[in-house]
């Protein structure tokens, strides 16, 4: 399971599981963006993890000049496609987070919808902040969307099913050493799939303490896109702005 993400991302099924994602966060987020800073049209974004581009091909479309990885063949192609489909020019490639073969100079850093604590180690989960560190200019912006743990250990949903496009999707969810995981099980007339998702969790504490060592302070702390305060109890989302 160590490298559960290759399989599950890859798979055409991980798009109808999270199809009801659309742009709503990524507007969300960009009017908190604006609500703090002031970035011009052309300001360079960095989108690690970006999947089907989402929040990628949002902020292209509000001028701004986006770059964009992710491992999964599968998902930069439907980045890429919906990017040419609005005649938007986002610079996507593939890349592994720990191993960036970038240069550049970007004014924000995005690392969204729990894109973090794939990995087994503290070295390799922040191999990426170092990186980001690297390419970000002076005073730039890296924003963090993670999970909250408290919430996710006093609101877990053991089991879950539901149906989509003819497919029964049915979700098992438990805590084992301090990982969320997540197993998958896809059924459609004989065929069935498993997939697994697994996430180290980190305490609010832990990541802030984490950036800071890479070099970025915290600025804001959210508990959702809409900047909402984050309260350790109540709120599902750790949303951070890190400061160089």
């Amino acid at each position: 399971m160590s490298e559960w993400y290759k399989d599950w991302f890859d798979s055409e099924e991980y798009s109808d599981v999270y199809a009801h994602r659309d742009e709503t966060d990524a507007e969300n987020l960009l009017k908190l963006i604006r609500k703090y800073f002031e970035f011009d049209i052309g300001t360079k974004i960095l989108d690690a993890a970006c999947g089907s581009g989402r929040f990628s091909n949002y902020f292209a479309k509000e001028g701004f000049d986006v770059t964009s990885f992710d491992l999964s063949f599968p998902l930069l192609r439907i980045a890429n496609n919906s990017s040419k489909e609005d005649r938007l020019n986002v610079k996507y490639f593939r890349s592994d987070i720990r191993h960036l073969p970038l240069k550049g100079s970007f004014d924000l850093v995005l690392n969204m919808f729990t894109s973090f604590g794939y990995f087994t180690t503290d070295k390799e989960n922040f191999s990426f902040i170092h990186s980001a560190n690297s390419l970000l200019k002076n005073d730039g912006i890296f924003i963090l969307d993670y999970l909250n743990k408290q919430y996710v250990t006093n609101n877990l949903i053991p089991y879950s099913q539901k149906d989509i496009k003819g497919k029964s999707i049915i979700e098992e969810r438990k805590i084992d050493k301090n990982r969320v995981e997540k197993k998958i099980t896809i059924k459609s007339h004989e065929i069935e799939k498993i997939f697994n998702e697994s996430v180290l969790m980190y305490s609010g504490e832990e990541i802030i303490k984490g950036f800071n060592s890479c070099g970025l302070n915290e600025y804001k702390v959210f508990g959702d896109y809409l900047g909402n305060s984050f309260d350790n109890v109540k709120s599902s989302r750790l949303v951070i702005f890190f400061k160089k």
